[in-house]
């Protein structure tokens, strides 16, 4: 029998020794876990270092606790940051090369520029996984140096495209190499920090895709003023843009290290602190040995699926956001410089959006479903003004523009639900695999609801916009509810994990690369699940604004009329 049946069928064993015992399962004792059949040792990054933990009876103190975090601060998280800002800048460059006359140079017709968006993201689905493989079984950084290197050259060499065909060649294979970014550091981020660290830290490098906005923006404004280019203006952009993330690349290789235990900034009793801080999430760091049986934990648990549905809904408006932006903004009636400086200026909104977003799920417990229906509901009133204010009101129309970039806390948030809720590394790779998925069949779909004919108001777009906020925000809270009820059955059938002693096999289980289902001690975060009431009452409140009569013309203008007689007298206001 192979290593992975016999860990399959020990571990089931070891799950329904807590299903079966109906009211009397507080009573049972949890089931022992046999790990050599489990799990075995092999490829469990950070065992060695947890074992010495283990036997030597160290905790982490709250000095040596923010000692580690500075250090991971100072050296990991800024290259966390830059990877994930530079994928962004290099995948969204499109958007400022179609202000520059991009679309024209290249002779395109009809939709065929959309095509070059969702192109993307299907070179993107291609690599998904595939990408996330390397990242298991290789050192990180050298994997992610060899990515962001060759995806800088094919950037740099988007100018030498003159025809459709050629430029969808190009970006179908940015897209397969830029697929191990986000997904990439949605795993790493649970590999360095602890639990109660990943939601800000998760958001900090995820506000990056506004600061790239922003520097986008200002790279796009300083070319629109170069007097005698040698070039079509276009161009330059993708010229500069690539030859940084190569650069960057240089810096990876070199300075990014595959874990804790072979980061060179820390001491050996600081490796055995930084392991030990990680696995009290019970989750474990790494495992570099793929397993089928983990695969199908993922696909029948309702995370996974829910986790897809929003990640679809997120990325439809996205789709829309990230390529046409500029577009949507010059429309309302605004220059073409005019448009990339307010364009950066909603980045702007979406970078303090995420670090409030993530500060208050770090400081405040019980927030984090809260924040994220805050966000989604937020989007949900912005995309109604932005379809049904009258075309005359740019400004307003604008400011409800900006506040759609509140759309990233949600989805931000749903990835940090697979850092701190999803254990065993072969399982969360492909949980996140199938979210970005999710994530490339919105983004392909979503830029062909901007339909040129209706410009300057974009009302399918933008209407398409708002039914996706509204399903993102039913998948959230259904995703809260499950894990509420999960954790509810396992203390009811199991007894609660209130011991340092059930907490130690918690983490010892983590460490041998089980996953949640397995691990008896593991409850999913209460920061999430403990919030589920307030946030029902909050979308109930918001309900009865926005029924389902609201999802045709007349009702939507109806829920927004109240929001609609603010903004006019604001317009009046700024008139006179």
């Amino acid at each position: 029998m192979s290593t992975t049946k016999r860990a399959s069928e020990s571990l089931e064993k070891a799950s329904e020794a807590g299903s079966l015992g109906g009211d009397k399962g507080a009573e049972l004792e949890k089931a022992p876990l046999d790990f050599e059949t489990a799990g075995g040792e092999e490829g469990n990054v950070g065992l060695h270092e947890f074992d010495i933990a283990k036997q030597s009876g160290l905790r982490v103190t709250p000095e040596q606790n923010r000692r580690i975090a500075r250090k991971i601060d100072i050296w990991i998280l800024p290259m966390m940051c830059v990877a994930q800002g530079l994928s962004i800048l290099d995948k969204t460059a499109l958007n400022y090369g179609n202000l520059y006359g991009m679309k024209q140079a290249l002779h395109l017709s009809g939709n065929q520029f959309s095509w070059f968006a969702s192109v993307f993201y299907l070179g993107y689905l291609v690599g998904n996984y595939p990408d996330s493989w390397l990242l298991q079984h290789f050192p990180t950084g050298k994997v992610l140096a060899i990515t962001t290197f060759i995806w800088g050259i094919i950037v740099m060499t988007t100018p030498a495209c003159t025809n459709f065909g050629g430029t969808m060649a190009n970006r179908f294979f940015l897209g397969l190499l830029e697929a191990i970014v986000t997904p990439g550091m949605t795993v790493l981020t649970s590999i360095w920090y602890a639990q109660s660290e990943v939601p800000f830290r998760s958001l900090i490098w995820y506000s990056f895709n506004g600061w790239s906005g922003i520097f986008g923006g200002f790279v796009a404004y300083g070319i629109g003023h170069i007097e005698h280019p040698g070039i079509a203006l276009w161009k330059y952009i993708f010229l500069i843009l690539g030859a940084i993330s190569v650069t960057f690349a240089v810096v990876l290789w070199f300075f990014f290290p595959d874990s804790p235990v072979d980061a060179r900034f820390f001491t050996p009793e600081e490796k055995i602190l930084a392991v030990k801080r990680v696995a009290e999430a019970k989750l474990g760091v790494k495992n570099t040995q793929f397993k089928w049986y983990q695969i199908r934990h993922a696909l029948i648990d309702p995370k996974t699926w829910l986790l897809f549905v929003a990640s679809i809904a997120a990325q439809i408006p996205n789709g829309i956001i990230s390529n046409f932006s500029t577009i949507i903004i010059k429309a309302m009636g605004f220059t073409t410089l005019q448009s990339t400086l307010l364009d950066a200026a909603s980045s702007g909104v979406q970078i303090i959006g995420l670090l409030v977003a993530g500060y208050i799920c770090m400081c405040f417990k019980n927030m984090r479903v809260i924040t994220m229906a805050a966000g989604n509901i937020t989007c949900i009133i912005a995309a109604a003004c932005l379809t049904y204010l009258p075309s005359d009101q740019k400004w307003n129309r604008l400011v409800a523009f900006w506040f759609t970039q509140f759309q990233s806390i949600g989805f931000s948030l749903s990835l940090v639900m697979i850092s701190n809720n999803v254990g065993g590394f072969t399982k969360k790779t492909f949980t996140t695999a199938v979210t970005f998925i999710g994530y490339c069949v919105g983004n392909v779909i979503g830029p062909h609801f901007l339909i040129d004919s209706e410009a300057p108001r974009y009302t399918t777009g933008t209407t398409a916009m708002f039914i996706g906020y509204v399903i993102k925000t039913t998948a959230h809270l259904a995703l809260g509810l499950y894990m509420l009820w999960s954790n509810i059955k396992r203390d009811r059938q199991q007894g609660k994990v209130t011991s340092y002693e059930d907490q130690l096999k918690g983490e010892e289980a983590g460490m041998h690369d089980l996953t949640e289902f397995e691990n008896p001690y593991h409850r999913y975060s209460s920061s999430l699940t403990r919030a589920i009431a307030c946030t029902a009452t909050t979308l109930t409140g918001f309900s009865q604004i926005c029924t389902m009569r609201v999802i045709s013309t007349h009702s939507l203008r109806l829920s927004t009329r109240a929001i609609t007689h603010h903004l006019v007298f604001m317009d009046e206001f700024q008139r006179h």
